[in-house]
């Protein structure tokens, strides 16, 4: 137990400077953007998104994570598959936290709005795509798995790079980079489009878990027996 905590304690204050500048940035900008609807609202409007800006710092930082943790971890002493559960229980936590956030943000936004009457505001979730419900709770729990996916595929590809170096990286990337392109040729996008559109939100949720578990499984095989030197 000692060692979970430990290491969580290692992860967190690694990322929290990052964390710290990220969302000031972010909040920044959600400030500035109620100082233009305030003085500028009769001749604009204009959509704002909180969660995709947090999905892709999500992606970001989960793709470097191996290669700045892994290393010290096992120097600590930790086994790989320790290192392995420590740092899927992070990425548990953080997505946590990261979605109670947006969910938080969102609610102030609103009754901001509601308070100064500002109209020409759109807020843009990915739930809206998927239900009409705009519960806490619901918000909450679609922001935590789509989090925990960007960490985890993140986490993947950097998984492919510290195993395979860069030709293995890129060759991986190149592969998933053919898959829209394939989607194309065989017009299988509209189909995809219809079937995602009959989903509702717990669907993509627990759809989303799958995915992540699956992925995690792979995560863990690779690591079995990875170097403690990137190659």
């Amino acid at each position: 137990m000692k060692t979970v905590q430990g290491s969580l304690y290692v992860l967190f204050q690694s990322y929290k400077k990052s964390n710290i500048i990220f969302w000031s940035i972010l909040f920044s900008i959600i400030l500035l953007s109620f100082f233009i609807d305030t003085f500028f609202g009769q001749y604009v409007s204009f959509a704002m998104t909180i969660s995709i800006p947090v999905y892709i710092f999500y992606c970001v930082k989960g793709s470097k994570i191996l290669n700045k943790t892994l290393p010290y971890f096992l120097k600590l002493g930790l086994s790989r598959m320790q290192y392995v559960c420590n740092i899927g229980l992070f990425f548990i936590v953080w997505s946590l936290a990261g979605a109670f956030i947006i969910a938080c943000t969102h609610k102030i936004i609103a009754l901001l709005s509601n308070l100064l009457h500002y109209e020409n505001m759109i807020i843009i979730h990915p739930i809206s795509f998927f239900s009409d419900s705009d519960s806490f709770f619901l918000t909450m729990t679609m922001d935590t798995v789509l989090l925990l996916f960007c960490l985890i595929s993140s986490l993947l590809l950097n998984v492919v790079f510290y195993r395979f170096g860069t030709l293995g990286g890129y060759s991986f990337i190149g592969i998933l980079a053919l898959i829209p392109i394939i989607m194309v040729i065989f017009e299988w996008c509209t189909p995809l489009f219809e079937l995602l559109s009959k989903f509702s939100a717990l669907n993509v949720i627990a759809s989303l878990l799958a995915i992540i578990t699956v992925i995690y499984i792979v995560i863990s095989s690779a690591l079995r027996k990875a170097s403690a030197i990137p190659s």
